[in-house]
Parts: structure tokens; sequence; C-alpha cells
């Protein structure tokens, strides 16, 4: 009989082993990064490119997300309609995304279908009609999708936080673009894209029930045309810097909340002290009894949740905090988030650290129990060239981080002079919160982030 009145004691450490990720390389350079995974008959492909949306021409962003829609759009001898019949008679699932940093396409395939699959996946890359009718059909979604998206605080509020951020640089622009930028960009922009940026530092992750041979012979078969370029990407970014404390303000009449963003720029993802700086944000907002989602939701009741989290680009990075808050409680909201920043830098106590790193560690095996959770740890270690080993010594590292280092991490990377909150929510409600509770002025923005005059 279990006693329930009892706390439950810790189960004893359990032992995992990471799925091992071998690296095959092709005659004509393309790298494959491979999992042999027999669980079920399937094969899990996703082929990365450097071809973010950083790479779009200057007033033409949205450029490389355009090209995600319409890339699938019909190839070879397939149009767009004939191209995802035969995908689905394969009952392959197709995928296709693009961020600041990569493009990627990726097919879900059965293991009997999987050379069919690939032989459609490679007619998409080689091959793509990118017709002038599939072009302005998904060059309108894009502008009614933009259209839509003006309406959504959660958004407005993210975009234009990250515009702040990154100011200056590529990565200021949402991946999407804007309206402007948008109806700017043409069928030509499109092909350049897609032919100069596509083929750059590739590489392919592939995880299933396949064996290294029958990798080598298929990709062999349907891949050796790929030619892999002699320089790797290498993107020269203005240098940014963190602005002074600030607090800005986008419009959005009668809200019944506010998305709140706050944050500042930070180290990027090859800081020495990415390790404990992860254990130090898991005890201020990366988990659900976090201090900052224990404070503003469960004691105060402002908010379904908040979180913290450290966002890394390639060459930059962030620390940003996210909610949506009742609007009565703005300010109140902002105060007590910044009392929590201030707080992390002064106080930790090593029962947070224990249980931040025990969280970490025990949360580390369910990365990899699905197929496309594998394909998604491997990307990483091609975005920021990471060893392949890299998952090996991870909760060691975690495991390894002390009190001390937790504490150094959150004054290193935790700056309350640099920070930045952006309020999207009705003016007439917030303003005079804020102004009662801070002595600095509000600067107010419009839906695209430009100061409202």
């Amino acid at each position: 009989m279990i006693d329930r009145s009892k706390i439950p004691l810790p189960r004893k450490e359990f032992s995992f082993s990471i799925p091992e990720i071998k690296i095959l390389k092709l005659h004509n350079g393309l790298e494959i990064y491979f999992v042999k995974k027999e669980n079920l008959p399937i094969v899990q492909l996703s082929f990365i490119s450097f071809a973010g949306s950083i790479n779009d021409p200057v007033e033409k962003y949205g450029t490389g997300f355009l090209t995600s829609l319409l890339i699938d759009e019909g190839a070879a001898e397939y149009d767009s309609l004939q191209l995802n019949n035969e995908l689905e008679k394969l009952g392959t699932i197709s995928s296709i995304n693009i961020n600041h940093d990569v493009f990627s396409l990726g097919i879900l395939s059965l293991k009997e279908n999987f050379e069919r699959s690939l032989q459609l996946l490679s007619k998409i890359i080689f091959e793509p009609r990118l017709e002038q009718k599939d072009f302005d059909r998904e060059k309108k979604k894009i502008l009614d999708k933009i259209l839509q998206l003006k309406d959504e605080p959660s958004y407005i509020a993210t975009t234009n936080f990250e515009k702040l951020i990154f100011a200056n640089t590529k990565y200021s622009n949402p991946e999407i673009g804007n309206s402007h930028s948008v109806n700017n960009i043409s069928l030509d922009d499109v092909k350049n894209f897609y032919y100069n940026f596509f083929q750059f530092s590739a590489s392919v992750i592939l995880v299933g029930n396949i064996t290294e041979s029958e990798t080598y012979e298929l990709f062999n078969k349907y891949f050796s045309q790929w030619k892999s370029p002699n320089k790797s990407w290498d993107e020269e970014l203005n240098i940014i810097t963190r602005p002074k404390k600030s607090i800005y303000l986008i419009n959005k009449k009668e809200s019944a909340q506010t998305e709140l963003r706050i944050g500042h720029l930070s180290k990027n993802r090859f800081a020495d002290d990415y390790y404990s700086c992860k254990v130090m944000n898991t005890i201020l907002g990366g988990q659900f009894s976090s201090r900052i989602n224990l404070n503003l939701r469960e004691k105060k009741g402002f908010t379904y949740g908040v979180g913290s989290s450290f966002h890394y680009n390639l060459k930059y990075g962030y620390f940003g905090i996210a909610t949506a808050v009742n609007i009565q409680n703005t300010s109140e909201a902002i105060l007590e988030i910044l009392f929590e920043i201030e707080e992390i830098r002064r106080n930790i106590s090593q029962d947070e650290v224990d249980f931040a790193k025990s969280y970490l560690t025990k949360q580390f095996p369910s990365k990899f129990e699905t197929y496309s959770q594998i394909s998604k740890n491997i990307s990483p270690l091609i975005l920021y060239s990471l060893p392949i080993d890299y998952y090996k010594d991870y909760t060691a590292k975690i495991q390894s981080v002390e009190l001390k280092d937790a504490i150094l991490s959150a004054n290193e990377n935790i700056f309350p002079e640099d920070i930045i909150v952006l309020a999207v929510g009705d003016k007439n409600i917030i303003v005079p919160q804020i102004s009662k509770n801070f002595d600095i002025e509000i600067i107010e923005l419009d839906l695209d982030g430009l100061k409202s005059t």
C-alpha cells in the first residue's frame, strides 16, 4: 500500500545512452549526419542549408520566406498538384522551414517508400519550377498573412522586441518580411536567392531504419550532382551593443491584456559559461516552478505563465522574458520582473542549483525519444559547428556547475541597467500606470516598430 501522505523519494539515477551520430561524407563533399534507429520502419531526413533570411536583399525582406513557400510548388515534370499527389500516395510528409540562419527541407517516409521519396526530394532541390503563377499566389498569401499578424499582440511584441534588440542588423527583420518589402520582391529575386544561397554549406540529417551502405547508395544515386561550395558561410555582421534601459509601448486599443517582452542583448552560443548560464536561467524563468513564474502566476495571479530564456542565433544572442498579463497589472508586473532580475544577481541558494541541475539532467533523455527530436537536436551541431560527440558529456557539464558558477553567471549575463521593456496594449490604461512607477520616458512605436509621430 502506498502511503500518499509522504512525499515520494527520488528514484535512483538511471542510465541513458545517446544515439550514436556518424558523419557520412559523399565524394562531392555533402555531409550526412547519420543515426540508425530501428524502432519503426520509417526514415526522417532533413536537408539543412545556411540560406536563412539574413541573406534577403536589402528592402526585399521576406525573399527567403517566399522562396520556402514556392520551392515545392512544382518540380521537374510535376506541377504543384501532381507533386503533392505523388507524396501523398507514398504516405510521405514533407516540411519546409526557414529562420534567420538556416533553410531546411524535410521528409518523413516509410522505409519501403524512402527511395521514391528521396527521388522526389531531389527533383524539388535540383529542378524547382519557380513559376510566375505560383509566385503570384504565394506572394499574395504572405501579404494577407502579414495583415493578419498585425492583429496578433504576441507576434507584434516578439518581432518588434527583436527589432529593438538587433537594431541595424539583418536579424532585426522578421523572416516573413513586411508589406513594403514583400511588395518589392520579384520572381527573379526568388530565383537568385535560391540558386545563390541554397547550396551554401548544406548538410543532411538522416535518422531511421536504414543502413550506412543503403544511405551511400541512395545519395550517390540521387545527389551525385550536388556541388558543395569551396567557401563557407561567413556573413559580416554589424557590431551591436546593448542600449540603455528603455520602455517602449505599442498601442493596441481596447486590449484586455498586455504582451510584455523584457530583456537585452547577451553573449552568443559560444560563451564559456553556457552551462552555468543554463542552470541559472532555469532558476530564474526556465521552468514552471521558476522564480518569475511562481511570483507572477502563483503569488500575484497576473498571468497564466511567464518564462525567460537565452535565444541564440548564429552570431548573436539575447536574454528575454515573455508573458501576457492582465492590462490593469502591467506596471506592477514589470516591477516584479525587474525585482527578480535584480534578485537573481544577489541571491541563489544551493537547493535551487541542485534542483535546476536535476531538472535539466532528467529532462535530457526526452530530447532523443522520437525521430524528429533526434533530428532537431542534431541541427545545433551543424549550426554552431559543435563536435559530433557534444551530447555525450552534456549532463556531466550540467552537473559540474556549482553555486558560485551560477551566481557569477547571473552577474555576467543579466544586466538590469540595460533592460529593454516592450509593452503591447491599450496605452490609455498602460501609460498612467508606468508614469506613476517609473521615472523614464515611454517611447511609443507603431505596429512596424517605428517611432510613432
